[in-house]
C-alpha cells in the first residue's frame, strides 16, 4: 500500500508538472484557494517582503482566504485594478517592495491574462509571480512557466476529482527549483 500510495503521488506531481511547465510539484494542498495563500507565504520568505499584489480578477473566495492568512502575518494585499473594457489585469508599476505579484489564467471573467508582461512587471521589481492556473486551460494556452511565472498554483477538481476521493477538490502547487524547499506538503520523486 505504501509504495502504491507514493507511485500516485509521482503520478500527480508528474502530470502538475506537464500541465504547469514547471519543474517541481508538491502533493497534499487542500484546494486552490489555498494553495494560492502558501504561494504567497513562499513568496513573502523568498523576498523578505510583507506586501502581495492581487489581480481583482482572481475570484473572490479565493482572495478571500488569502486575507485570511496574511492577517496574522501582518501581510497587505494590494489589489490590481482590472480594465473595464477588456477585463484584463492591468500590470502592477508600483512594485517595489512587492513579493508578488497573484493573477489567474484565465481570469475569473473568462479572460487571458498576458502573463509575459505581468512577469516581467514583477521580476523587474524583485518580486515573483503567481499564477493561478485552471488546469484545463493549458490545452490551449502556454503553460505559465513557459511564460515566465515563478509559481503556478490551482485547483485539481476540473482534472475530475471525484468525491469517493476524499472531497471534491485538491490543490497544486508547482515551482523553479530556486523554491524547491519552500514547497509545503510532500514531495515524491
Amino acid at each position: 500500500v505504501s509504495q502504491g500510495v507514493l507511485q500516485i503521488l509521482f503520478e500527480f506531481q508528474t502530470m502538475i508538472c506537464e500541465l504547469t511547465g514547471m519543474p517541481i510539484a508538491n502533493a497534499s494542498l487542500y484546494d486552490g484557494a489555498s494553495a494560492v495563500a502558501e504561494a504567497a507565504a513562499m513568496a513573502c520568505a523568498a523576498t523578505g517582503r510583507a506586501r502581495l499584489a492581487v489581480s481583482h480578477a482572481v475570484d473572490a473566495p479565493t482572495r478571500g482566504v488569502l486575507a485570511t492568512y496574511a492577517h496574522p502575518h501582518r501581510r497587505t494585499l494590494d489589489e490590481l485594478a482590472v480594465d473595464a473594457a477588456t477585463g484584463a489585469t492591468a500590470v502592477y508599476s508600483d512594485a517595489a517592495d512587492v513579493a508578488a505579484v497573484v493573477v489567474s489564467q484565465p481570469n475569473a471573467f473568462g479572460v487571458i491574462e498576458d502573463l509575459r508582461a505581468h512577469a516581467e512587471a514583477a521580476h523587474a521589481a524583485g518580486a515573483l509571480l503567481i499564477v493561478k492556473l485552471e488546469p484545463t486551460s493549458v490545452g490551449l494556452l502556454a503553460t505559465p512557466g513557459a511564460q515566465g511565472a515563478d509559481i503556478v498554483v490551482g485547483d485539481g477538481q476540473p482534472l475530475g476529482q471525484g468525491m469517493q476521493f476524499g472531497g471534491p477538490t485538491v490543490g497544486f502547487l508547482a515551482c523553479g527549483t530556486a523554491h524547491a524547499r519552500r514547497l509545503p506538503g510532500r514531495v515524491v520523486g
